[in-house]
């Protein structure tokens, strides 16, 4: 820690996870294939980022051309980009007796707490706690559905596997359909989306919705009991779950659930609406399904999870403070706010900045993926491409993992291009921004004021 004392605290992260991304590649460029063969570097690059980040976009399939040791390096490196390598470097610490540098203690806090009096010690002995019992749960439900079909070793591997990759939000799987052949299975559609649900809800949020039901908590009703964070992620969470299963069920009635009973096809569609907030296991062709689906699941990829989980995304409660601003503003009212609670002009500031950079990455991440596949070839000459580099670019920002099948047939630098924007959306464009600003200077001067006309 001494070593990067010169640093930064808002580059500590940054470093963090381009040190795990650098080793993953090189661990995965050195292990040989199912077949004998090895990597590229870029290729193990590329999934390097993909676990860390959890995102779970892959070119090649884990399940067949990776051997065990390759899959239990991704595995690996999902559990602790999902955690994040501040939280995992943290609790080495603590384990050894160290003392936590302040840097550290602030940067843990900040990524898990939405206020600063949150106990370190607690706050991060709950994260663990919640991540493992959470994940042990899920290998065990999971395994009642494996042990059927493979023998009992292989069935708890494919259940913890997945456990962890579902809880981690990162959407991979060692079948190479992802889960289309359980698109019919209440307990496992189930035991997934609630694993996805708990992990991109916010370690913060589970923390306060347990200590809420203690004896001894604050008196009054339990909504009450929570901070204006977690009753905005609950609403917003509930309410995108909500749409988006509604949303899934309309758009693709007779097209992709077609043939389904009543209930697959709305477990299908509850499925598809949970995996979208940056999990990305699917129980549904994409590729095939209708464009008004595909730009819903867009919407959804780029709204993401909340804030202190294991998601990407610009966050729900981005989404909370955008919504509460417009209808504040609407209503002519001068102040923004939810649940009889103030937001204040700073969390409002950090939102439209959240976003604008947001989109600003998207679309550059879109435009550079379409000169390394297009490049001068004619729009009439690759119908539908557009849409799915698109399509590529959203989800590795927002680390969901959805693709239409494009990602394994990129070009290098298409591929680069997907790394970065992993990156960028793993640690948030935010800190990305925080992390390469320039020192601020102070302001000597203040100008004149002057209206412009908008709108």
């Amino acid at each position: 820690m001494r070593k990067f004392a010169h640093l930064s605290p808002s580059l500590y992260p940054v470093v963090g996870f381009l040190t795990v991304i650098t080793l993953g590649a090189v661990v995965l460029e050195a292990l040989p294939t199912a077949s004998g063969t090895h990597l590229s570097f870029m290729d193990a690059l590329f999934m390097s980022t993909s676990a860390t980040c959890v995102t779970g976009l892959a070119v090649v399939d884990i399940g067949s051309e990776l051997t065990t040791w390759g899959q239990f390096t991704i595995l690996a490196l999902i559990q602790l980009g999902g955690l994040g390598t501040m939280t995992v470097s943290t609790v080495f610490l603590l384990a050894m007796g160290r003392s936590i540098p302040f840097q550290s203690r602030f940067i843990v806090q900040d990524i898990f707490a939405h206020s600063p009096q949150a106990d370190l010690h607690i706050l991060l002995r709950r994260v663990i706690l919640f991540a493992l019992s959470f994940e042990a749960a899920g290998t065990l439900l999971l395994y009642l559905r494996f042990k059927d079909r493979f023998e009992a070793s292989e069935a708890l591997y494919h259940a913890g596997f997945h456990a962890v990759s579902a809880f981690c939000n990162a959407g991979f799987s060692l079948f190479s359909n992802s889960f289309m052949d359980y698109r019919g299975d209440v307990l496992l559609n189930l035991t997934v989306t609630v694993l996805i649900i708990l992990g991109g809800i916010g370690f913060m949020v589970l923390h306060e919705v347990v200590r809420s039901t203690r004896p001894g908590s604050s008196p009054g009703p339990y909504w009450n009991r929570l901070s204006l964070h977690s009753r905005l992620v609950i609403t917003m969470t509930s309410s995108l779950l909500a749409l988006g299963t509604v949303f899934f069920l309309l758009s693709e009635w007779s097209n992709a659930l077609e043939g389904l009973s009543l209930p697959g096809k709305l477990l299908a569609s509850w499925f598809q609406a949970v995996t979208p907030r940056t999990a990305g296991f699917n129980t549904l062709d994409y590729a095939s399904m209708n464009n008004i689906t595909l730009l819903g699941t867009l919407l959804f990829m780029f709204i993401g999870a909340s804030p202190g989980s294991t998601g990407g995304g610009i966050k729900t409660t981005t989404m909370g403070v955008f919504l509460a601003l417009t209808r504040s503003r609407l209503s002519g009212m001068d102040n923004v706010h939810a649940f009889k609670r103030s937001i204040s002009p700073e969390t409002i500031n950090r939102a439209f900045g959240i976003f604008v950079l947001s989109v600003v990455i998207v679309l550059t991440g879109t435009a550079g993926l379409v000169i390394t596949q297009a490049g001068t070839v004619p729009h009439d000459a690759t119908r539908g491409l557009f849409l799915e580099l698109l399509f590529e670019s959203v989800s590795a920002f927002g680390t969901v993992g959805l693709s239409m099948g494009v990602t394994s047939q990129l070009s290098p630098w298409g591929k680069f291009m997907l790394v970065i924007l992993m990156f960028t959306g793993r640690l948030g464009p935010l800190v990305i921004a925080m992390a390469i600003q320039p020192p601020r200077g102070k302001g000597k001067f203040l100008y004149a004021e002057e209206r412009i006309m908008i709108g």
